[in-house]
């Protein structure tokens, strides 16, 4: 079992009685992470149209689930990690991305919000690198890529 800043944390795949506490996750830390957003923007089922298909992974302090991260495995894209805003701060999210790489077995990608200045300095402080010229014509976003 992982440790990060004296926790002891357990990785596991989601089961599906973890949705809920997950889809408060997500609906608690993209409301955090995103600010300029109106609040009312995101809701609980967010979450299970985010990772239909997807393989979730989730970080656990004491039998709590306090983390995610969702993985398109065919596309070798990790598509979400949120970490509970109560938990952040404490290596959790780089566990998870340890985790997915390790699934994933080689390079990877991911995309950040342009905007989330806190994550992109997380992804690079990860050894993330950002591609140049890719960007999302929705909303600015930078890819990353990452070699295991």
């Amino acid at each position: 079992m992982p440790f990060a800043n004296g926790l002891r944390i357990e990785m596991r795949r989601a089961a599906p009685t973890d949705g809920a506490r997950c889809a408060r996750i997500f609906l608690d830390a993209r409301r955090k992470a995103f600010p300029w957003q109106p609040a009312d923007r995101f809701g609980l089922d967010d979450y299970y149209d985010c990772v239909e298909d997807e393989m979730v992974i989730v970080a656990e302090v004491d039998g709590e689930v306090v983390g995610f991260v969702s993985i398109d495995l065919p596309e070798r894209f990790i598509h979400t990690l949120f970490i509970d805003p109560l938990w952040q701060q404490r290596g959790i999210g780089t566990l998870l991305l340890r985790e997915a790489l390790a699934e994933l077995r080689g390079t990877a990608q991911l995309t950040c919000s342009a905007r989330n200045a806190a994550a992109r300095a997380f992804y690079e402080h990860n050894g993330w690198v950002p591609v140049p010229g890719a960007n999302d014509d929705r909303e600015a976003h930078v890819l990353y890529r990452k070699a295991d």
